[in-house]
C-alpha cells in the first residue's frame, strides 16, 4: 500500500495524454526535480517557488559552489516538499553544459535514505 500517491513529471502516450500516476518514491523524486529545477521567479501564479540555482551556478568549481548549492537546495526541499528531509548533496560532475549532483533524503513515512540525481544545465 502507498504512503504517497499523486501524478508525476511528464505525459502518459495515447490519445488522450494525461500525467502518469506515481507513488512513494518516484513521485517524491519527481517533486525534488520539479522544485529544485524550477528558479524562483518562473511560475506566474508563484514567484517564491522553486530555488536559486540560477543565481550561483556559474561559481568556479570549488567547495563553495557545492556549499552555495547545498543551501540553495536544501532551503527550497524544506520549503515545499514536506513529506522528506533533506540529508546531504554531493557533486557528482561538472561539464562545460550541466553540473550534475546527487540529492540525498528521507521520506517521512518509509524507511531508508533515498537519492535523486539532477543536472543543472548551464545556458
Amino acid at each position: 500500500m502507498a504512503v504517497y500517491k499523486g501524478f508525476g513529471l511528464g505525459f502518459n502516450k495515447g490519445t488522450i495524454s494525461t500525467p502518469p500516476i506515481k507513488e512513494d518514491e518516484a513521485l517524491i523524486a519527481d517533486s525534488i526535480k520539479q522544485i529544485v529545477l524550477t528558479a524562483k521567479g518562473e511560475r506566474a501564479m508563484l514567484r517564491n517557488f522553486g530555488s536559486d540555482w540560477r543565481k550561483v551556478i556559474f561559481e568556479p568549481n570549488d567547495d563553495v559552489l557545492v556549499e552555495l548549492m547545498r543551501v540553495v537546495v536544501e532551503e527550497a526541499i524544506k520549503k515545499w516538499e514536506k513529506r522528506v528531509v533533506f540529508r546531504d548533496l554531493e557533486l557528482i560532475e561538472r561539464k562545460e553544459n550541466y553540473v550534475k549532483f546527487k540529492i540525498y533524503y528521507e521520506i517521512i513515512g518509509l524507511t531508508g535514505t533515498k537519492q535523486v540525481d539532477i543536472n543543472f544545465p548551464i545556458y
